[in-house]
């Protein structure tokens, strides 16, 4: 079997209003866990092995490879985890929904269907400076829990330069995906699926009659919001609200060398969740030995989102 890596590259930026050369970075490696940290703030958490919030939901939503939680500068947690109302949807995480490999049907984003599996395979080190640091992961794809089999092989490789971005966490993206045997995956028209972020779980709250009623906001690059922006083609979406009483949030841009770019965004009308969605309008496949690339920036802060500076971030994306 020829297993062909998936390359996942996140180029991490902080900068907070003191200069990042005195930020120092560290990584911290448990068994289950891989944390980097500035100073002694946390940044984000890649999960090894099921968290222990995967105990609060059945077995079959229970995953690895994938990020949670994502923090603020602040320390607040803007990423939800295995929320009552969608309890497959983990923090910052890729996800293929209607699939086929070898004419069977594949499911990586509904595990309830147990049509698909995503999971962590191995570290592969990093490397910290005072202003830098340097991560890597290799997860895989299969066609279920039972099944070791890779469809996909995917490495996530986390890369922090410097860059003026006072007060937030940046880091940038960079997605290779590759088949892992000579078949490909065929990825069928669908309206969601692909790179996605779950939000806090303080971004949806009930009213007295128990109806759902979303804390959290949303904006994109088109001043579009979760109430009109559903399938709109952006270049970025700010997702943000409070969080136990303090207003942060998150921001994804897609970069204009995405397939299809600007790619459709899921917004969803109620829960605090977007994805962007290559597939909306039409199926496409990823071959043998023809890569599917995509790349993605994030950015946490706290308060309201700062527009300019979030076009400043982009324009800069945009250009690398």
């Amino acid at each position: 079997m020829n297993r062909l890596a998936i390359t996942f590259t996140l180029y991490l930026v902080f900068a907070c209003t003191s200069p990042l050369v005195s930020q120092e970075l560290s990584v911290v490696e448990t068994t289950d866990t891989v944390q980097l940290v500035k100073g002694s703030q946390p940044i984000f958490q890649y999960n090894k092995k099921p968290t222990a919030q995967a105990a609060s939901a059945k077995p079959v939503y229970s995953r690895s490879g994938y990020i949670h939680p994502l923090y603020s500068p602040s320390g607040k947690v803007v990423t939800g985890d295995y929320a009552p109302d969608h309890a497959h949807q983990h923090g910052l995480f890729f996800a293929w929904t209607k699939s086929k490999f070898r004419g069977e049907a594949t499911e990586f984003w509904n595990q309830a269907r147990e049509q698909g599996d995503v999971r962590y395979s191995r570290y592969l080190g990093s490397e910290t400076s005072d202003a830098t640091a340097s991560l890597g992961f290799e997860q895989i794809f299969t066609s279920g829990k039972d099944s070791d089999e890779a469809i996909l092989t995917e490495v996530w490789q986390i890369e922090v330069p410097k860059v003026k971005a006072p007060g937030c966490f940046v880091f940038d993206l960079t997605s290779t995906q590759s088949c892992a045997t000579a078949d490909p995956l065929e990825i069928l028209q669908h309206h969601y699926g692909g790179m996605a972020i779950r939000g806090s779980s303080d971004w949806l709250s009930q009213d007295e009659a128990g109806q759902e009623k979303p804390e959290g906001r949303m904006l994109t690059s088109r001043g579009k919001t979760r109430l009109d922006g559903n399938h709109s083609r952006p270049d970025w979406v700010a997702m943000y609200g409070p969080v136990d009483g303090h207003t942060c949030g998150v921001v994804v841009m897609s970069h204009p060398s995405n397939f299809r770019s600007p790619q459709w965004v899921r917004l969803h009308p109620s829960k605090p969740y977007f994805v962007f969605a290559p597939m909306v309008e039409a199926p496409f496949t990823i071959e043998p030995d023809q890569p599917y690339v995509s790349r993605f920036r994030y950015l946490t802060f706290d308060g309201e989102p700062d527009i300019e500076s979030i076009k400043s971030l982009w324009n800069d994306f945009a250009k690398s």
